[in-house]
């Protein structure tokens, strides 16, 4: 691979494109089409769906990087504020939405902000939103990956011994995340959360070594024997997980989800692993997958709106399988058409790019 096609990864294309349709997925319901087959339908929901967030958050980070290493101050002229404006606009629409549509519930959500726990929560999760955590996750996760990149520019260690440490570190952190409430107490609740931005700290060192085998093979991006090795890695946690963590009551659950929904080491190594396959893809993506791609953003922003506008409208959440597929496909694309429409006002470009 070409140093200067890094800024142009075919593969991350695909990625994204297949991730914001995973995710509409997963939000639609679309693995009770195999209720009855539960252990399909579970590996389904936790096993594939669940890995879109965390491949989202890898290929933002080795971009970060490798623009990082074209610009130092990348981070603080273009990044830091861009991410800063997300968080911000797409806080302000949940904001208003929320007062539209559940007002009063909203409202009193509101009044509790004073409570410390609930405000932490609400900034965390960039108001009462479903999809908008990442915001915040990523503009810390970004953060701290500059203040890495930081440490790694002024330390003399050999870059790759200070990454796999931070790696390990963080990896025992997000493997300790779900045990926080059988040690620590049902207050301590919020860190084995989807929102809790501590699961994706590990993406920062994955990320980084990414980009730095990119860098040391800038010709053949000669990347099998890992890619084994990741296999081997993830297909080995996954068992692990399934085989003695699959019950909330061993991980300090009380959500009915079987497994931690992104405190899990195998979502880790198995987005590294698709990661490192994207690499491997030379050839440019098909119109649909680029413009999904272009779209990834805005659909992941806006299908949440569209499927509760969707619902309100036929009075009833579907049960019935070809109602589950058909309103999936609407919600694509309402999501698909109202990006398009917000795209063509100027304001509104930078909340929708990647």
């Amino acid at each position: 691979m070409n140093n200067s096609n890094l800024d142009k990864i075919h593969g991350f294309d695909y990625l994204r494109a297949i991730c914001c349709l995973v995710v509409v997925a997963l939000h639609t319901n679309i693995s009770s089409l195999f209720t009855s087959h539960e252990n399909l339908s579970n590996i389904i929901t936790y096993n594939l769906f669940d890995l879109a967030v965390p491949i989202f958050f890898q290929t933002a980070l080795v971009l970060f990087f490798i623009n990082r290493q074209k610009n130092q101050d990348y981070f603080l002229k273009k990044r830091f504020f861009k991410l800063i404006k997300l968080y911000l606009f797409w806080g302000l629409f949940a904001h208003i939405s929320n007062l539209m549509t559940i007002n009063q519930i909203y409202i009193n959500y509101l009044n509790q902000l004073l409570d410390l726990k609930i405000l932490i929560r609400f900034i965390i999760q960039d108001g009462y939103s479903n999809p908008f955590y990442f915001f915040f996750s990523l503009l810390l996760i970004t953060s701290l990956a500059e203040l890495f990149a930081i440490i790694i520019d002024q330390n003399q260690v050999k870059s790759e011994i200070i990454a796999y440490t931070g790696l390990i570190i963080s990896c025992l952190i997000v493997f300790l995340l779900p045990l926080s409430t059988i040690f620590l107490g049902q207050e301590f609740y919020d860190l084995s959360q989807s929102f809790n931005p501590l699961n994706f700290i590990p993406y920062i060192f994955s990320s980084f070594l990414i980009t730095k085998n990119l860098e040391n093979k800038p010709e053949v991006n000669n990347n099998y024997k890992q890619i084994l090795i990741l296999i081997i890695i993830s297909s080995s946690l996954i068992f692990l997980e399934w085989q003695y963590i699959s019950q909330p009551l061993l991980w300090g659950g009380i959500t009915g989800n079987s497994l931690p929904v992104y405190s899990r080491l195998s979502l880790v190594f198995s987005a590294w692993l698709i990661t490192l396959i994207s690499l491997n893809i030379s050839y440019p993506p098909h119109h649909i997958f680029k413009s999904l791609s272009n779209l990834s953003l805005g659909i992941y922003c806006l299908h949440s709106f569209s499927y509760l506008l969707l619902l309100k409208m036929i009075g009833m959440s579907p049960s019935q399988p070809y109602l589950i597929i058909i309103i999936f496909l609407i919600v694509i694309s309402l999501s698909v058409l109202l990006t398009n429409i917000f795209k063509k006002y100027h304001y509104f470009k930078i909340t929708f790019r990647k």
